[in-house]
């Protein structure tokens, strides 16, 4: 019965998908994030959605008559290099190609997926249908997991869908850290009363789901995003009720072992779990200082015969004292620490770039809206853009500690990041070229 009404639900989407290019890319990014195999399981199964609503976004670009204009944006540029770069540090990979080439080309679908959003995407409605397309997936599921962890008086384990990169209860703590902002931007944006109600509870259980991970580091996000907002908010004694009243939920639902959990963030220097994440980060970083270029290219540090040689050496690096590594091989633990194994100081350099100046594009498009002569209606660009910045806060911070360097979610945030950016420039374009020429007539006349 779940396989006909969701086959259902895909014919329909299909049609929208067909009626603009913007809609074939929202759902396309949709598919990515919710993963439609988890939650059907017989005839409905086999099917490849994700390529459908691909190949549907390429068709409906390629036939558009009027495609959005397209400037030069340097971090567009920086994104083409950095997948250039994992093609380049894959073909001299030193691991094991069945684990590396693979990986390669999850990335490189992740990459075309940014190529279309930033083609694509332009005007505020296109933006806002990108969201809800995340919300709807990302954020769906966050709310779901949050009903079963009330329901449950705080017994439910959340996790992520099977077998996607969000299973893992950190990575899914990470994705619903980096959502919450793009709520409260749909919250402001909406006005019909019965979706802001529905916005306001995806957002609360959004928050509960993760605190219910038990993700440390989903926790220091959240807690980012909570005094980023009580000191941006003109209503700073409203955001403390709401947020005491989220607390004051959670206190009654979290056992014991979610406050010994956290409290270990204080001794983190006595924790197994922090002392295997360093030891795993000494292991790439000696991996890319044997291969600044390059590094070892993707998962080489899961290979036992060079987890095993660079951990003789793991000595070289005493920066934090740690026990011996082990002889099981672990995942980076790190965004930073990944990409740096994975390809080397040149990757992570560009890697850093994107999001340092990703950051830095959307404080223009903020400082560029709030002076004259743009009015409040231009303002959604400045409420987007500080929530996509939130949520980049949320994704370094959670990412600081997971293996997620190749989130989809992250390269789609960047890829809306692009879009504002080349909407703002067109926008501003002739306001600035008028000043250019009232500097020119008053030249001529002195």
């Amino acid at each position: 019965m779940r396989d006909l009404i969701f086959l259902g639900v895909f014919l329909i989407l299909v049609c929208f998908a067909f009626r603009r290019p913007y809609m074939a890319a929202s759902i396309w990014i949709w598919s990515g994030l919710f993963v439609p195999t988890y939650w059907v399981y017989s005839f409905a199964k086999p099917i490849s959605y994700n390529t459908v609503f691909a190949l549907i976004t390429f068709l409906t670009y390629l036939v558009a008559r009027h495609k959005p204009r397209m400037l030069f944006d340097v971090v567009a540029l920086l994104v083409c290099l950095f997948w250039i770069h994992t093609g380049i540090t894959s073909y001299n990979s030193i691991g094991i190609p069945e684990l590396v080439w693979p990986e390669w080309e999850k990335f490189s679908k992740v990459f075309l997926s940014f190529i279309m959003v930033t083609l694509i995407i332009r005007q505020r409605h296109e933006f806002e249908m990108l969201i809800w397309g995340i919300l709807m997936s990302v954020g769906f599921m966050g709310a779901i997991e949050g009903l079963k962890f009330v329901a449950s008086l705080g017994g439910h384990k959340i996790q992520g869908p099977y077998g996607h990169l969000l299973a893992d209860n950190n990575h899914f703590a990470t994705a619903l850290c980096m959502i919450i902002p793009l709520i409260l931007y749909q919250l402001k944006s909406v006005e019909e009363k019965w979706i802001r109600l529905g916005l306001f509870s995806m957002l609360v259980l959004c928050t509960l789901s993760v605190l219910g991970t038990y993700s440390r580091g989903g926790f220091l996000a959240l807690a980012i995003i909570g005094c980023y907002f009580w000191l941006k908010s003109k209503r700073k004694l409203l955001t403390l009720i709401a947020v005491g009243i989220i607390a004051s939920v959670s206190v009654l639902l979290l056992p014991q072992k979610w406050y010994d959990r956290m409290e270990t963030i204080e001794a983190a220097d006595e924790d197994s779990s922090f002392t295997n994440r360093v030891n795993s980060w000494k292991i790439h970083t000696l991996l890319a200082l044997e291969r600044p270029a390059t590094g070892g290219g993707y998962k080489t540090a899961y290979y036992q015969t060079h987890w095993d040689r660079l951990s003789t050496k793991i000595d070289q690096i005493d920066v934090i004292e740690t026990p011996p590594p082990g002889e099981k091989p672990r995942a980076a633990h790190s965004i930073y620490f990944q990409v740096l194994g994975d390809h080397g100081f040149v990757g992570l350099g560009l890697f850093l770039l994107i999001i340092a100046l990703s950051f830095l594009k959307m404080h223009w498009v903020i400082a560029t809206l709030n002076r004259a002569p743009w009015k409040a209606e231009d303002h959604w660009q400045v409420d987007l853009a500080r929530m996509m910045q939130v949520s980049l806060l949320a994704y370094c911070t959670a990412g600081a500690a997971l293996s997620l360097a190749y989130l989809e979610l992250f390269w789609c945030l960047v890829a809306a990041m692009v879009g504002l950016t080349i909407q703002v420039k067109v926008m501003v374009a002739p306001q600035r070229r008028r000043h250019v020429n009232a500097g020119q007539v008053l030249e001529d006349r002195h």
